[in-house]
């Protein structure tokens, strides 16, 4: 999930070429500790999705799972006063992550053990199963997070209603100000009727500070658009109500492991360069959760850790780079959103969930784009139609993008083993550079929902 991974992908590029907006910390209460921010001026957002994911296969039964995830929403609770959980809503995700999820599917070998009816099942294959099923030993649960979709829903909103009881619990009669707020789950948990729809909402410890904030009429379907979605609501509420519990966040977390982030976080990083009183920002730390790796050599194994950037630094580095100073002219200040936008979309073409153009490298388009932020104004200009969420308007920018993968052929033809780079890229399509304008219009929060007018269905991922 999320952009190209690998030694050429975005992540790795990005820690070399602006190390000083990256630095690891072991837990989230370090990360807090070290920027120098109180607890009651924290909020941690952290992904739902990925945090189940990642628990280990080893845990299979109901309670583990409650166990493993009560543990480390503990040490988000510890870094920040106010924890909010995202989820994707299955129900309202784009057809283009529908789509890209039912290849994910199709990719992943079955390891669900088939047997026949009188043999006691594994786990549950649909929505109907009820609590006594749930937490049977031979239940195995980790099963029915990893290949079954239909399982799931009924999973995620039981067991969050639990982890949400062992917390109230956990805390009755003590003095410790907390809440935890789960956004995209159906609280009535396991007492939803078999055939009753799911109706997505917030679970909350403080249901009264947190329903006004996160109640959307337009529900967000993906997680990882919702992350930066719950901070930027944060911010409104402490804008217009002071008298807020809410009012003394300074300092957003994003506990992810999905790069897309990078490029979400950056835009809507460039989008808080521009208020007009900047003083009153909020950091944005994006936390990505790094697993333990094990070497024959102990001493080239590390344990688990976050990596985490600090958004606001790495937003700077990103223009130093881009415009060679920190001090610009007014109106090459004004640039720097459609700098992010462009960046966005090229680093999407070099391989996201949605888009790929082979022999495009994350490293070897960053000059590109370079080029086009500095010497061609009236092309970056372009850009400023995706922001309008007008789709003729999106299209229009397609020149832009057009324009660095031009640069890109022409600055790698010639050079030894790149003829096969410089022959994918220069077969670029119309409809690649539609997906990559959709992609980059998505993670701007403003989504097209006609996705196969924007090349879907049509446009090959290989």
């Amino acid at each position: 999930m999320g952009l190209k991974s690998g030694p050429d992908g975005a992540k790795a590029v990005f820690k070399e070429k602006f190390a000083s907006a990256f630095q690891d910390f072991r837990t989230l209460r370090e990360v807090r500790e070290c920027v120098g921010v109180a607890r009651v001026q924290t909020l941690v957002v952290v992904d739902g999705n990925v945090l189940v994911m990642q628990i280990p296969q080893s845990v299979t039964t109901f309670r583990g799972y409650v166990d493993v995830v009560c543990t480390i929403l503990h040490g988000a609770i510890q870094a920040g006063e106010h924890v909010v959980v995202v989820f994707d809503e299955p129900e309202n995700l784009t057809r283009a992550k529908q789509e890209e999820q039912a290849k994910r599917d199709a990719r992943r070998a079955p390891q669900t053990p088939q047997c026949s009816e009188d043999v006691a099942r594994p786990c549950p294959t649909n929505d109907a199963y009820d609590m006594n099923e749930l937490e049977a030993s031979t239940t195995n649960v980790c099963l029915m997070v990893k290949n079954n979709r239909k399982t799931r829903p009924r999973l995620y909103d039981s067991l969050f209603v639990a982890v949400l009881e062992h917390f109230g619990n956990m805390f009755a009669g003590q003095e410790c100000a907390w809440s935890l707020t789960f956004d995209g789950i159906d609280k009535r948990g396991m007492e939803r009727p078999v055939d009753a729809p799911r109706v997505l909402g917030l679970l909350s410890s403080h249901p009264d500070v947190w329903e006004p904030v996160l109640t959307r009429e337009t529900p967000i379907g993906e997680g990882d658009l919702k992350l930066t979605d719950v901070c930027h609501r944060v911010y409104k509420a402490r804008e217009t109500h002071p008298e807020s519990k809410l009012a003394q966040v300074r300092l957003n977390m994003i506990s992810t492991i999905d790069t897309d982030s990078f490029m979400i976080e950056l835009i809507a990083q460039s989008r808080r360069e521009k208020r007009k009183d900047t003083s009153n920002n909020e950091l944005t730390l994006l936390c990505l959760r790094e697993p333990s790796r094990k070497r024959k050599d102990p001493s080239q194994s590390t344990p688990a850790h976050y990596t985490c950037v600090d958004m606001e630094a790495f937003h700077n580095n990103v223009m130093t780079y881009m415009f060679g100073s920190q001090h610009l002219k007014p109106e090459v200040e004004a640039r720097k959103p459609l700098v992010a936008l462009l960046l966005s979309a090229c680093i999407a073409l070099c391989g996201c969930d949605f888009v790929e153009l082979q022999g495009l490298r994350a490293d070897l388009v960053l000059p590109c784009v370079r080029e086009i932020a500095r010497n061609r104004p009236d092309l970056l200009a372009l850009m400023a139609g995706v922001q309008t969420g007008d789709a003729g308007a999106t299209r229009n920018a397609a020149g832009a993008i057009t324009a660095v993968v031009d640069e890109f052929v022409t600055s790698i033809s010639g050079v030894p083993r790149m003829q096969k780079r410089t022959v994918n890229a220069s077969a670029c399509s119309e409809l690649q550079v539609l997906r990559a304008l959709w992609t980059t219009a998505y993670w701007s929060a403003r989504e097209f929902k006609d996705c196969y007018q924007w090349g879907f269905n049509h446009a090959a991922m290989d």
